[in-house]
């Protein structure tokens, strides 16, 4: 591949001076620091537009990782215009499982993906630093193209600046891999503004850091967060029901658990409003919105999103790790029946 190289900024670290280069190859940036007298350090940049899925953890009835599956899942994915998948985050139950069951699916993941998908990105927050340093690691070795964090949530991290340490700790653990915060207040109860979160990173210097998995309220920080960093930074959004609202934020990547089983209606909105259609766009939101009501009437969470995704995709998805419940086979035909009825079915196939 020809590769174009251009200068964009000197940076002061400490007494020397260091510039950072960029060059773009498709989906990813890749970084070179020049430094006097040192080695040249490479570290890749995710960028990437369009649709994430927030892919679920399949397993069997005894509860056991189902990896078999995950084959067919890609390829209902890319069926759907669906080519870049986040690993083991809410929706993937991450914090349900071990950390040698999270580096099996990282593992499979990124073998049935090969060539396939665009992207792997894995979650590897946790409780504990050292264990997120750990899985950071490992998926590095294993060739993902991203890592991603949500912040401490026992001990709560109490400002920008201290996520900004942490987000240091994984880049030190794994220092060529793009890497991701996961802003997710509402789970975490750690509400910083991402502008300030940005502005720490920057001071401190996390090469590797590459934007923010925004799913959280505040469009006013997501809007000021895009206009300021969104020309270095990818902010990914991570309420699929709002994706229309903002677009016209300049919000061009979306994570979310339903692009997971609805990605061609998501993928029809995005065109529609590329193309100025808001009629076609607004119709589709509301389809959007109606399976999202569905969900949230019977109380949204990885489990039930889960059985809808063995409904829609047929592969079977099993049962969600304790505490969260296995919905029964009345209410899932329940289910079945409010979606029939918002049209559900007629959006997305």
């Amino acid at each position: 591949m020809q590769m174009s190289w251009k200068m964009i900024k000197r940076h002061r670290n400490q007494s020397s001076f260091f510039w950072f280069v960029h060059n773009r190859t498709g989906r990813r940036h890749q970084t070179l620091f020049f430094a006097p007298g040192r080695t040249i350090l490479r570290h890749m940049m995710l960028r990437v537009e369009g649709l994430i899925a927030a892919v679920f953890t399949p397993v069997k009835e005894n509860g056991a990782l189902n990896l078999d599956v995950i084959d067919r899942y890609v390829d209902h994915l890319v069926s759907q215009g669906v080519l870049n998948v986040f690993v083991g985050g809410s929706s993937g139950e991450g914090a349900s499982f071990s950390l040698a069951e999270r580096k099996q699916l990282t593992e499979k993941w990124v073998t049935a993906g090969s060539g396939k998908l665009q992207n792997v990105i894995v979650h590897v927050g946790g409780v504990s630093i050292p264990d997120s340093q750990d899985l950071a690691r490992h998926a590095e070795s294993v060739g993902v193209q991203g890592i991603s964090t949500l912040p401490t949530v026992v001990f709560k991290p109490k400002n920008a600046a201290m996520v900004a340490e942490h987000l240091k700790m994984l880049y030190d653990a794994a220092p060529n891999t793009a890497l991701l915060y996961y802003h997710l207040p509402d789970y975490t109860g750690v509400n910083i503004k991402i502008e300030d979160m940005v502005n720490a990173v920057e001071k401190l210097g996390v090469p590797t850091f590459s934007g923010v998995k925004f799913t959280g309220g505040d469009l006013r920080d997501l809007r000021r967060s895009i206009k300021l960093f969104g020309d270095k930074y990818v902010f990914a959004y991570g309420c699929d029901e709002q994706m229309l609202c903002v677009l016209p934020l300049g919000c061009k990547t979306f994570i979310g658990s339903t692009y997971n089983y609805a990605g061609r209606l998501y993928n029809k909105l995005i065109d529609a409003y590329k193309n100025g259609d808001m009629e076609t766009a607004l119709k589709l939101l509301d389809k959007s919105q109606s399976l999202v009501g569905v969900l949230f009437a019977h109380s949204f969470d990885a489990g039930i999103n889960k059985q809808v995704m063995s409904l829609v995709s047929g592969i079977d998805m099993g049962p969600p790790r304790h505490p969260i419940v296995y919905r029964s086979a009345a209410e899932m035909k329940q289910v079945r029946g409010e979606l029939e009825e918002g049209g559900f079915f007629n959006g997305i196939y």
